[in-house]
C-alpha cells in the first residue's frame, strides 16, 4: 500500500508540475499576443494553443488537487456526524467518485482513439488533437488512482472507528 501510494503521489505531483508549466506558457503566450497586437498583429493560432494548454492544465491539476484535498467537499455537514459515520460517508463518496472517474477516463480514451482514427486537428495550426485528449484521459486515470488511495484510507479509518466503537460498548 505504501509503495502504491508513493508512486501515485509522485505521479500526481509530476502531472501537476506539467500543468504548472502549461499555465506559465499560457500566461506568456497571452502576454506576447497582447504586445504583438499593439505593435503589429496577433500571433497566429493563439486561441488554439491556449485551448490545448488549458486541457493540459486541467488534466495535470486534477489528481494533485484531490491529493491535497483542494476540491470542494461536503465536510460542513459530515463533520457533525460521529467518526463511524464520517468514515462511512468518506468511503462511499470515494468509491462513487472512483467509479465515475474511471468510466469517464475510459470514455475519454475511447474518444481520443476515434479522434486519432479520423485525424482531427486544430483549424489554423493543424495540431493533432488526439494526443491531448489522451492526456486528459490519463489525467483522469491518475485522479481515479488517487481516489483509490482515498477509498483505502477511508476504509482503514472506518475499520478503526468500528473497532473502537465495539471496544467502548
Amino acid at each position: 500500500m505504501k509503495l502504491f501510494e508513493h508512486v501515485i503521489t509522485r505521479l500526481a505531483w509530476r502531472a501537476s508540475q506539467v500543468a504548472q508549466v502549461a499555465l506559465v506558457a499560457v500566461m506568456v503566450l497571452i502576454m506576447l499576443n497582447i504586445i504583438s497586437r499593439q505593435i503589429w498583429r496577433s500571433i497566429p493560432g493563439t486561441s488554439e494553443t491556449v485551448e490545448i494548454l488549458g486541457a493540459i492544465i486541467m488534466a495535470g491539476g486534477l489528481a494533485y488537487c484531490q491529493l491535497v484535498k483542494g476540491h470542494i467537499s461536503i465536510g460542513v455537514l459530515v463533520q457533525k456526524f460521529n467518526k463511524f459515520w464520517q468514515c462511512l460517508v468518506d468511503s462511499f463518496t470515494s468509491l462513487l467518485a472512483f467509479i465515475a472517474t474511471s468510466l469517464l477516463s475510459w470514455q475519454v480514451m475511447m474518444y481520443a482513439g476515434r479522434m486519432l482514427e479520423r485525424g482531427y486537428s486544430t483549424g489554423h495550426l493543424g495540431i493533432p488533437l488526439a494526443p491531448f485528449i489522451y492526456l486528459v484521459g490519463a489525467g483522469l486515470l491518475v485522479l481515479a488512482l488517487v481516489l483509490v488511495i482515498d477509498f483505502l484510507k477511508a476504509m482503514r479509518a472506518f475499520k478503526a472507528s468500528k473497532s473502537k466503537g465495539s471496544e467502548s460498548s
